[in-house]
């Protein structure tokens, strides 16, 4: 698409980016206690523990370290979203890391994909959010692969509005057509990977 970086630029300023920012959550994002993590998450399955809450993010196997650092942006208002915001506030960098280590866990058993579909426009996803955005390539990335559609399609109509602030995030959304978000959205929720925990 006209305008994108090269991947290894986008790469490169991403992990820049990402240490900057995510320092703590990088040294700490994966050392949680996964039963202390269970034990919070009454609160969170009122909406994440629903299938049948299809704007609701999957969170299971989710990266700890994106889930870290979207907590706290929740909590800093740097994602606008009045329940999020709240229920972040109210959770100290240890719970974060808790809750992380617990919905970073795989499932008990493999969860089986969609058929799959294609999306030319993924190409440039890759860089940062790894092979058919199952694996982040740098630190911080969102795993995609398996997230419910409607919540790729939300967060990408939200960068590219300037909703929901990230520059690189921005940058690669800014001419997206709804078509492409779109195509996105169904291909990411096409591949194994989230689940609902």
């Amino acid at each position: 698409m006209p305008g994108r970086r090269p991947f290894s630029a986008l790469r490169r300023s991403l992990a820049i980016l990402a240490a900057a920012l995510l320092g703590p959550a990088m040294a700490h994002g994966a050392d949680g206690d996964p039963a202390a993590g269970k034990r919070q998450t009454i609160t969170c399955n009122g909406c994440h523990g629903q299938s049948s809450m299809k704007n609701v993010p999957l969170l299971g196997g989710q990266d700890p370290v994106y889930f870290v650092a979207a907590m706290r942006a929740y909590q800093d208002g740097t994602r606008p979203h009045a329940t999020m915001r709240d229920v972040a506030k109210g959770l100290s960098d240890r719970d974060l890391r808790n809750l992380a280590a617990w919905y970073a866990q795989p499932p008990a058993t493999a969860i089986e994909g969609t058929p799959a579909v294609s999306a030319p426009e993924a190409a440039s996803c890759v860089a940062c959010h790894g092979d058919e955005g199952a694996t982040p390539a740098v630190p911080g990335a969102a795993r995609l692969a398996g997230q419910r559609s409607a919540v790729v399609m939300a967060a990408l109509r939200e960068y590219r509005e300037g909703k929901r602030t990230h520059v690189d995030m921005q940058a690669q959304a800014r001419d997206l057509t709804d078509d492409a978000i779109s195509a996105l959205a169904t291909y990411f929720a096409s591949r194994t990977g989230l689940f609902l925990r």
